[in-house]
């Protein structure tokens, strides 16, 4: 088995949002930020807005793991490199919240990690992690490792910290690569029907050269 890093065209980017639906289908918030129901049109909607957003945001770098022998993507990170103080000020927007989404629940959740990232970060330079996904089918074949190797040397290089919203299930990947936890940022879904949520907020210092 060959897994390599590659650029992400984008043709592509229907197999990352493939792999997004399929990585998320048992998540438990599912239900609550997303319920449904969804245009016909949602998926394809989906793959344009991410190809408008790097045409349109020049800090917004996509990249692959390719199964070499599957001849697939097998996983897909966004980073965004906020490499100067006024890129990192204005990196915080509002949620995008579109049809079959729980606009409340969203504006609870997505902005408030939002807000603690601007409370966290401010106009630090730094790099973001905003979406690191395998595909179930890959899973345990090291292509999450790969991406996240790859970005915490652009960081390195960059000597900037990087910044990501850890899920629980991806807690220790993240510890064992450098790392450490800032906050848990929790939310109560329970008027929602859901769970207390929380999430660990994480920060990993760039690496000096010896």
């Amino acid at each position: 088995m060959v897994i390599t890093v590659r650029d992400v065209s984008d043709a592509d980017i229907a197999r990352a949002c493939e792999i997004e639906s399929l990585a998320y289908k048992d998540n438990p918030l599912g239900p609550i930020i997303a319920p449904g129901p969804f245009p016909l049109d949602s998926t394809q909607k989906n793959i344009q807005r991410l190809i408008n957003m790097r045409k349109e945001d020049p800090t917004t770098h996509y990249v692959q793991a390719y199964d070499e022998d599957a001849g697939k993507m097998a996983a897909f990170a966004k980073w965004n490199f906020f490499e100067t103080p006024d890129a990192a000020a204005a990196s915080v927007k509002p949620p995008n919240i579109g049809a079959g989404m729980n606009k409340e629940a969203c504006i609870l959740y997505l902005g408030g990690l939002a807000e603690r990232k601007k409370e966290l970060m401010g106009d630090k330079p730094h790099i973001y992690l905003h979406m690191l996904i395998t595909d179930p089918d890959f899973q345990g074949r090291g292509a999450g490792g790969i991406l996240l190797n790859w970005g915490t040397k652009k960081a390195d290089e960059l000597g900037l910290p990087m910044y990501l919203e850890s899920s629980k299930m991806g807690h220790r990947f993240y510890q064992k690569r450098g790392f450490k936890d800032v906050e848990t940022f929790g939310i109560d879904f329970s008027p929602f029907g859901g769970p207390i949520h929380e999430q660990p907020l994480m920060i990993r210092e760039p690496s000096k050269a010896s």
